[in-house]
Protein backbone atom coordinates (compact mmCIF):
# COMPACT_ATOMS: atom_id res chain seq x y z
CA UNK A 1 0.00 0.00 0.00
CA UNK A 2 2.79 2.43 0.90
CA UNK A 3 4.62 1.52 -2.29
CA UNK A 4 1.54 2.36 -4.38
CA UNK A 5 1.23 5.69 -2.63
CA UNK A 6 4.90 6.42 -3.22
CA UNK A 7 4.56 5.63 -6.92
CA UNK A 8 1.48 7.82 -7.35
CA UNK A 9 3.02 10.78 -5.50
CA UNK A 10 3.77 13.66 -7.90
CA UNK A 11 7.43 13.72 -8.87
CA UNK A 12 7.77 17.47 -8.34
CA UNK A 13 7.18 17.31 -4.57
CA UNK A 14 10.65 15.93 -3.85
CA UNK A 15 12.07 18.41 -6.34
CA UNK A 16 10.45 21.32 -4.47
CA UNK A 17 11.85 20.07 -1.18
CA UNK A 18 15.35 19.83 -2.64
CA UNK A 19 15.00 23.30 -4.15
CA UNK A 20 13.95 24.86 -0.85
CA UNK A 21 16.65 23.01 1.10
CA UNK A 22 19.31 24.19 -1.36
CA UNK A 23 18.10 27.78 -0.95
CA UNK A 24 18.10 27.50 2.86
CA UNK A 25 21.55 25.94 2.93
CA UNK A 26 23.43 27.87 0.24
CA UNK A 27 21.34 31.00 -0.40
CA UNK A 28 19.66 32.36 -3.50
CA UNK A 29 22.96 32.47 -5.37
CA UNK A 30 22.91 28.69 -5.55
CA UNK A 31 19.77 28.75 -7.72
CA UNK A 32 19.48 29.21 -11.45
CA UNK A 33 17.29 32.19 -12.49
CA UNK A 34 14.40 29.92 -13.48
CA UNK A 35 14.73 28.10 -10.14
CA UNK A 36 14.30 31.38 -8.27
CA UNK A 37 11.03 31.98 -10.13
CA UNK A 38 10.06 28.34 -9.68
CA UNK A 39 10.57 28.60 -5.92
CA UNK A 40 8.60 31.84 -5.91
CA UNK A 41 5.66 30.15 -7.66
CA UNK A 42 5.61 27.22 -5.21
CA UNK A 43 4.32 29.58 -2.52
CA UNK A 44 1.15 30.33 -4.50
CA UNK A 45 0.81 27.19 -6.66
CA UNK A 46 1.29 24.33 -4.17
CA UNK A 47 -0.23 21.46 -6.17
CA UNK A 48 1.30 21.76 -9.64
CA UNK A 49 4.64 21.43 -11.37
CA UNK A 50 5.76 25.01 -12.17
CA UNK A 51 9.25 24.34 -13.50
CA UNK A 52 8.45 24.78 -17.19
CA UNK A 53 6.39 27.90 -16.52
CA UNK A 54 9.29 29.39 -14.56
CA UNK A 55 11.61 28.68 -17.48
CA UNK A 56 9.09 30.30 -19.83
CA UNK A 57 8.99 33.45 -17.68
CA UNK A 58 12.79 33.76 -17.63
CA UNK A 59 12.99 33.13 -21.36
CA UNK A 60 10.44 35.86 -22.05
CA UNK A 61 11.69 38.52 -19.61
CA UNK A 62 15.39 37.67 -19.54
CA UNK A 63 16.10 37.60 -15.80
CA UNK A 64 14.60 37.43 -12.33
CA UNK A 65 14.59 41.23 -12.26
CA UNK A 66 12.88 41.23 -15.64
CA UNK A 67 10.10 39.03 -14.28
CA UNK A 68 9.64 41.23 -11.20
CA UNK A 69 9.65 44.43 -13.27
CA UNK A 70 7.47 43.09 -16.09
CA UNK A 71 4.19 44.73 -16.99
CA UNK A 72 1.45 43.01 -15.01
CA UNK A 73 -0.78 42.45 -18.03
CA UNK A 74 2.06 40.96 -20.08
CA UNK A 75 3.23 38.73 -17.20
CA UNK A 76 -0.31 37.47 -16.57
CA UNK A 77 -0.31 35.95 -20.06
CA UNK A 78 1.99 33.23 -18.68
CA UNK A 79 0.16 30.40 -16.84
CA UNK A 80 0.01 30.65 -13.03
CA UNK A 81 0.98 34.33 -12.95
CA UNK A 82 -2.48 35.37 -11.84
CA UNK A 83 -3.92 37.18 -8.80
CA UNK A 84 -2.01 35.41 -6.00
CA UNK A 85 1.34 35.38 -7.82
CA UNK A 86 0.99 39.02 -8.87
CA UNK A 87 0.06 40.02 -5.33
CA UNK A 88 3.03 38.13 -3.87
CA UNK A 89 5.34 39.73 -6.44
CA UNK A 90 4.15 43.21 -5.45
CA UNK A 91 4.40 42.36 -1.74
CA UNK A 92 8.01 41.16 -2.10
CA UNK A 93 8.99 44.32 -3.98
CA UNK A 94 7.29 46.61 -1.45
CA UNK A 95 8.76 44.79 1.57
CA UNK A 96 12.23 44.94 0.02
CA UNK A 97 11.86 48.68 -0.54
CA UNK A 98 10.55 49.21 2.99
CA UNK A 99 13.46 47.23 4.43
CA UNK A 100 16.00 49.32 2.52
CA UNK A 101 14.24 52.54 3.53
CA UNK A 102 14.27 51.62 7.22
CA UNK A 103 17.87 50.48 6.95
CA UNK A 104 18.80 53.86 5.46
CA UNK A 105 16.85 55.62 8.24
CA UNK A 106 18.79 53.90 11.02
CA UNK A 107 21.97 55.83 10.30
CA UNK A 108 22.28 59.49 9.24
CA UNK A 109 22.57 59.77 5.43
CA UNK A 110 25.99 61.38 5.84
CA UNK A 111 27.26 58.14 7.40
CA UNK A 112 25.43 55.61 5.23
CA UNK A 113 25.94 56.81 1.66
CA UNK A 114 25.99 53.27 0.27
CA UNK A 115 22.65 52.37 1.84
CA UNK A 116 21.16 55.68 0.74
CA UNK A 117 22.21 55.25 -2.90
CA UNK A 118 21.00 51.64 -2.89
CA UNK A 119 17.63 52.76 -1.55
CA UNK A 120 17.33 55.57 -4.12
CA UNK A 121 18.07 53.17 -6.98
CA UNK A 122 15.52 50.65 -5.71
CA UNK A 123 12.89 53.32 -5.19
CA UNK A 124 13.07 55.11 -8.53
CA UNK A 125 15.88 53.73 -10.66
CA UNK A 126 13.70 51.49 -12.79
CA UNK A 127 10.48 53.50 -12.94
CA UNK A 128 9.12 54.10 -16.42
CA UNK A 129 7.84 57.59 -15.55
CA UNK A 130 9.79 60.42 -13.98
CA UNK A 131 9.12 61.20 -10.33
CA UNK A 132 10.51 63.93 -8.07
CA UNK A 133 10.79 63.26 -4.33
CA UNK A 134 11.97 65.26 -1.35
CA UNK A 135 13.35 63.61 1.78
CA UNK A 136 13.33 65.77 4.90
CA UNK A 137 16.31 65.44 7.25
CA UNK A 138 16.78 66.53 10.85
CA UNK A 139 19.81 68.35 12.30
CA UNK A 140 21.77 65.07 12.40
CA UNK A 141 20.90 64.24 8.77
CA UNK A 142 18.55 61.44 9.83
CA UNK A 143 15.46 60.92 7.69
CA UNK A 144 12.26 62.47 9.05
CA UNK A 145 9.85 61.93 6.19
CA UNK A 146 9.73 61.58 2.41
CA UNK A 147 7.24 63.19 0.05
CA UNK A 148 6.51 62.78 -3.63
CA UNK A 149 6.52 66.28 -5.08
CA UNK A 150 5.41 65.40 -8.58
CA UNK A 151 5.03 62.60 -11.09
CA UNK A 152 5.26 63.18 -14.80
CA UNK A 153 5.95 61.53 -18.12
CA UNK A 154 8.94 59.55 -19.35
CA UNK A 155 11.08 62.66 -19.84
CA UNK A 156 9.85 65.36 -17.48
CA UNK A 157 7.88 66.19 -14.37
CA UNK A 158 6.88 69.65 -13.10
CA UNK A 159 8.56 70.84 -9.90
CA UNK A 160 7.52 73.95 -8.00
CA UNK A 161 10.15 75.25 -5.54
CA UNK A 162 7.51 76.82 -3.31
CA UNK A 163 5.81 73.44 -2.83
CA UNK A 164 9.14 71.84 -1.91
CA UNK A 165 9.97 74.52 0.67
CA UNK A 166 6.49 74.55 2.21
CA UNK A 167 6.51 70.75 2.54
CA UNK A 168 9.98 70.79 4.11
CA UNK A 169 8.89 73.43 6.64
CA UNK A 170 5.79 71.43 7.49
CA UNK A 171 8.01 68.41 8.17
CA UNK A 172 10.31 70.46 10.39
CA UNK A 173 13.29 69.73 8.14
CA UNK A 174 16.74 71.05 8.95
CA UNK A 175 17.93 70.08 5.47
CA UNK A 176 16.48 68.27 2.48
CA UNK A 177 17.55 65.58 0.06
CA UNK A 178 16.13 65.87 -3.45
CA UNK A 179 15.66 62.73 -5.52
CA UNK A 180 14.38 62.06 -8.99
CA UNK A 181 14.86 59.60 -11.83
CA UNK A 182 15.72 59.72 -15.52
CA UNK A 183 13.82 56.90 -17.30
CA UNK A 184 16.00 57.43 -20.40
CA UNK A 185 18.87 55.65 -18.64
CA UNK A 186 21.21 58.67 -18.37
CA UNK A 187 21.55 60.03 -14.80
CA UNK A 188 23.56 63.09 -15.84
CA UNK A 189 22.01 66.32 -14.53
CA UNK A 190 20.38 68.48 -17.20
CA UNK A 191 20.42 72.26 -17.26
CA UNK A 192 16.81 72.15 -16.12
CA UNK A 193 17.76 69.92 -13.16
CA UNK A 194 20.45 72.39 -12.13
CA UNK A 195 18.12 75.37 -12.54
CA UNK A 196 15.39 73.77 -10.43
CA UNK A 197 17.88 72.83 -7.72
CA UNK A 198 19.18 76.39 -7.50
CA UNK A 199 15.63 77.72 -7.46
CA UNK A 200 14.96 75.56 -4.39
CA UNK A 201 18.33 76.27 -2.78
CA UNK A 202 17.95 80.07 -2.67
CA UNK A 203 14.73 80.29 -0.58
CA UNK A 204 15.87 77.31 1.50
CA UNK A 205 19.00 79.19 2.58
CA UNK A 206 16.92 82.24 3.49
CA UNK A 207 15.03 79.96 5.90
CA UNK A 208 18.30 78.46 7.27
CA UNK A 209 17.58 75.21 5.49
CA UNK A 210 20.10 73.53 3.17
CA UNK A 211 19.97 71.00 0.35
CA UNK A 212 22.06 68.06 1.52
CA UNK A 213 22.17 66.56 -1.96
CA UNK A 214 20.20 66.09 -5.15
CA UNK A 215 20.45 62.53 -6.43
CA UNK A 216 19.38 61.45 -9.89
CA UNK A 217 19.02 57.73 -10.56
CA UNK A 218 18.72 55.81 -13.82
CA UNK A 219 18.74 52.05 -13.49
CA UNK A 220 21.87 51.09 -11.55
CA UNK A 221 23.55 54.43 -12.29
CA UNK A 222 23.28 57.64 -10.31
CA UNK A 223 24.42 61.26 -10.28
CA UNK A 224 25.03 63.22 -7.08
CA UNK A 225 25.06 67.03 -7.07
CA UNK A 226 27.09 66.88 -3.86
CA UNK A 227 29.76 64.60 -5.30
CA UNK A 228 30.00 66.77 -8.41
CA UNK A 229 30.22 69.93 -6.28
CA UNK A 230 27.18 71.55 -7.88
CA UNK A 231 25.75 72.36 -4.46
Amino acid sequence: MSEEKEISEPHYLDHRTRLRNRFLKDGIGSLQPYEVIELFLTFVIPQKDVKQVAKQAIEKFGSVKGVFDADEKELSEIPYFKDKALTLRLFIKEVSLLYQKQQAEQIPVSQSKEDLIKYCKSKLGFNKDEEFWMISLDSKNAIIKENMISKGLTDKTPVYPRQVIETAMKNGAHSILLLHNHPNGNPQASEQDITITKAIDIPARVLNMSIYDHIIVAGEKYFSFRENKII
